[in-house]
């Protein structure tokens, strides 16, 4: 039986919504230079009333206003936010951020824990589906497994049962609850690319302290010009053509579409080529330039996900296309290994399709 009779979604307060709205597109128009590239299905599926979730790869708390300004700037509605409440502490914060359109998830320690949030995540996404809402979520859980791992991390399948459920369900669902409209449900995947992570030095940080971003409050902090950010919204993934599949299935094939939108910018194959030059201790500074046209020679098959340089370009060319707010060249020392070491293992996996 399921009763969805009451919407258990917090309203958007106007007032508080129209503050946060303001400084979200202020800042998408002055503080970056978006590029977006939003698949046709979106707008088309949305006109039929299609329900959404997006789902992308994180890497940044930019993400949780960037994106859905960049939906709001094309015409399309704004979802609402899956957001840890680690990110956002005390009663009065969490409630201000529940009135802009954010749902808190609780973040768990104990096994127990975990169970009972993932039950309640399920049930939350049940809803905002039933009720025909939008919503978006970083599945990953964290910005920090590039930094920690190496590699983007796994997707948590709960949000993927709950799209499951909802379409093996559905007779039952709108049975049940007269007041529901038959929905079709579709999964976006979707990514965006920095040509500079504005917590890139603070997220490679280790410290028995608390990390440093992980409040929200933090990025007042960070309020810098971003240079060029690619947002990249694939083709829609229609969720009853995927009903054979498990939990897990969906979630590994959603994650699988969102590494196909991670493009390839100056800022990662630079980074990546310092490291090839780093041996003993020493970075040998004369062979930069050589290594950035050996990876681009490894990545021509991905040449289409270039952005900010083509194939033909001298590495010199791409190492000048990096503006002032990315790596200083002129500053490159092995003290700084951890963040080119970021920034490359950004498109780490398509050296390790090639077996590298």
């Amino acid at each position: 039986m399921y009763d969805f009779l009451n919407k258990e979604i917090d309203k958007r307060n106007k007032f508080i919504y129209s503050i946060a709205k303001f400084f979200a597109v202020w800042g998408y128009n002055h503080l970056a230079k978006p590029h977006e590239e939003i698949h046709d299905d979106i707008k088309r599926l949305k006109d039929k009333k299609a329900v959404f979730l997006f789902a992308g790869l994180h890497k940044s708390l930019w993400e949780t206003t960037g994106v859905i300004t960049s939906l709001h700037f094309n015409n399309l509605p704004v979802p609402f936010i899956g957001m840890g409440n680690n990110l956002v502490r005390g009663k009065f914060f969490q409630n201000l951020a529940k009135k802009t359109g954010v749902f808190l998830i609780k973040r768990a320690n104990t096994r127990r824990d975990i169970v009972k949030s993932a039950e309640s995540l399920k049930k939350t996404i049940l809803n905002f589906i039933a009720h025909g809402t939008d919503i978006l979520i970083f599945p990953e859980g964290t910005r920090k497994n590039i930094s920690q791992n190496g590699k983007y991390g796994e997707f948590f399948p709960t949000v993927f049962e709950a799209m499951l459920e909802y379409e093996r369900n559905k007779k039952e669902i709108l049975k049940s609850n007269k007041n529901l409209s038959d929905n079709e449900t579709y999964i976006v995947p979707f990514n965006v690319d920095y040509s500079k992570v504005r917590e890139d030095v603070e997220i490679i940080k280790t410290s028995k302290n608390i990390p440093h971003t992980f409040h929200i409050i933090d990025s007042l902090k960070m309020l810098k010009n971003l240079g060029n950010i690619y947002i990249s919204m694939g083709k829609p993934i229609s969720v009853s053509a995927n009903i054979e599949k498990n939990r897990k299935e969906l979630a590994k094939y959603t994650r699988e579409r969102c590494l196909d939108l991670v493009k390839i910018l100056p800022i990662n194959i630079v980074s990546r080529s310092i490291l090839d030059s780093h041996k003993n201790g020493r970075i040998e500074y004369k062979k930069i330039p050589y290594n950035i046209s050996e990876n681009i020679k490894k990545l021509e098959m991905y040449k289409d996900r270039f952005r900010g340089f083509n194939i033909k370009d001298k590495p010199q060319d791409i190492i000048n296309t990096l503006n002032r707010n990315e790596i200083e060249l002129k500053k490159i020392d092995p003290g700084n290994l951890a963040v080119y070491k970021l920034y490359s293992n950004y498109i780490s996996h398509y050296f390790e399709k090639r077996g590298e």
